[in-house]
């Protein structure tokens, strides 16, 4: 799969993905013309002169044809700063340690 950066240029190599993410998307790669029905007559045998008609390329509407690419997009200063802080779980137990360590200090006499 052919991976771009936000811009549009073709990356060449694999993408950090510790420092950004790939979304997946839909693009152009070939567009192709419409094409006029082209036909001939041709006289039926056997009859006088009766002429029927033979499609040799039928009528075509224009269509594209598309591919999946990966777009690659850096993270902000701000995801990165997001990704670092600490969970809500790791919060309450640094809280609890901080508690316990307090408590021991006020029974001790320490504070």
């Amino acid at each position: 799969m052919k991976i771009y950066d936000e811009a549009g240029a073709l990356l060449t190599g694999d993408p950090d993905l510790t420092a950004g993410y790939l979304t997946h998307e839909q693009r152009v790669a070939a567009h192709h013309r419409a094409v006029k029905e082209k036909s001939h007559l041709e006289v039926m045998a056997g009859t006088d002169g009766l002429r029927r008609k033979v499609v040799d390329t039928p009528a075509r509407a224009a269509w594209d044809e598309y591919e999946i690419v990966g777009v690659y997009h850096p993270y902000t200063a701000e995801e990165l700063a997001a990704q670092n802080a600490p969970t809500v779980a790791e919060q309450v137990e640094a809280n609890a340690a901080a508690i316990e360590e307090l408590a021991a200090l006020i029974a001790g006499g320490g504070v």
